[in-house]
């Protein structure tokens, strides 16, 4: 092993002559470093964007069904104008779609809640836009009017058996939109395994707060919607305790009066919401809170695994052929336009 260096032993250099001072640039490896990750990322869209474009889009789609809300923007619209429907007149109807189609109407039950109204004139209870939206493009496949049943649910705890959704006045629904979490029990035949909502969710908190990240509000309130699909992630991965309220705008109402320490919903929704002047107190938390796709969403009235089928290739292409992205952005635009009316004190909740 060679000995150390002795630096007192060492000749001392010899003089230089001072070379002039250049002006001090930038240095590149920033901008190099970021012209790579959009290389990267254009190369990643490009070879995905391939492969949707060959045959092997259904077997893809067929596997992750959920891929298609994940998607950037761009994308989603790409695939939406490459995805052709099915031929829906020849799938097969089980009894619960078969009588509906012999009696000329589709029965829904949807969520219903009451929107935010002039103080002294409490509005009716109406159905959810998003839920009704699925619902209207079903029964356009099926060739059937529509009759949407409301399906109410009060604020509360998950699994509070008080707080359980009821079905206002009207005819059986033949099946039930209401959300993970939202639907009654039922029997894993009459359950439509891919879930509709979709859609990466945040949490919204107070700027000024010390949350960074969702597993920092481990004990900690989150204002959610019923039938929310971000609740039991909240719960089950960082340990949060969902408040749910009867709708998204109530959620929004009840966070913003400090009923809760953060509120989760849908990352288009709380990125309108954040554009809202009255909302330059709120920021989001890093880290996106993923859906539970896993809990029953949709529900039939009887175990029928035809109907269910035929209800699940429906929702599939309500995710591939952009109804849903469509939905969303619908979604987003109407919370923040109650929000706002809200905040300017022209409405209150009833």
């Amino acid at each position: 092993m060679p000995e150390p260096l002795d630096l007192d032993l060492l000749p001392a250099p010899a003089p230089r002559q001072a070379l002039p001072r250049l002006p001090r640039r930038a240095p590149r490896l920033p901008l190099l470093s970021r012209r790579i990750r959009l290389s990267l990322a254009a190369a990643a869209a490009a070879v995905l964007a391939g492969m949707l474009a060959t045959a092997a889009l259904p077997p893809l789609l067929a596997r992750l069904p959920h891929l298609p809300e994940r998607l950037p923007a761009p994308l989603q619209h790409w695939l939406a104008q490459r995805v052709a429907p099915p031929d829906w007149h020849a799938l097969r109807l089980g009894p619960v779609l078969a009588e509906a189609s012999r009696r000329g109407v589709l029965v829904v039950g949807v969520r219903a809640y009451a929107r935010p109204a002039p103080p002294g004139a409490p509005a009716p209870a109406e159905p959810d836009a998003f839920d009704a939206s699925l619902a209207r493009q079903l029964a356009a496949h099926l060739g059937l009017r529509l009759r949407l049943v409301g399906l109410l649910g009060d604020a509360g705890n998950p699994g509070d058996p008080r707080n359980a959704p009821a079905l206002l006045p009207g005819p059986r629904p033949d099946l039930l939109l209401a959300g993970a979490g939202a639907v009654p029990a039922a029997p894993a035949a009459a359950r439509v395994p891919t879930a509709y909502t979709g859609g990466m969710g945040q949490v919204l908190v107070l700027r000024k707060s010390a949350y960074r990240h969702p597993a920092d509000l481990a004990r900690r309130s989150v204002c959610v919607a019923q039938g929310s699909p971000y609740a039991h992630t909240l719960a089950a991965r960082y340990g949060a305790l969902p408040r749910t309220y009867a709708s998204a705008i109530r959620a929004v109402s009840a966070f913003l009066a400090g009923e809760c320490d953060g509120l989760a919903d849908d990352t288009l929704a709380l990125a309108r919401l954040a554009r809202l002047p009255e909302w330059r107190f709120y920021r989001a938390l890093d880290g996106a809170v993923a859906p539970d796709n896993g809990a029953a969403q949709i529900v039939l009235r009887a175990g029928d695994p035809l109907s269910a089928a035929y209800v699940e290739r429906a929702v599939r292409y309500w995710k591939s052929g952009g109804a849903l992205a469509q939905a969303r952005e619908r979604r987003a635009a109407d919370l923040a336009f109650e929000a706002g009316q809200l905040q300017d004190g022209l409405v209150c909740h009833n």
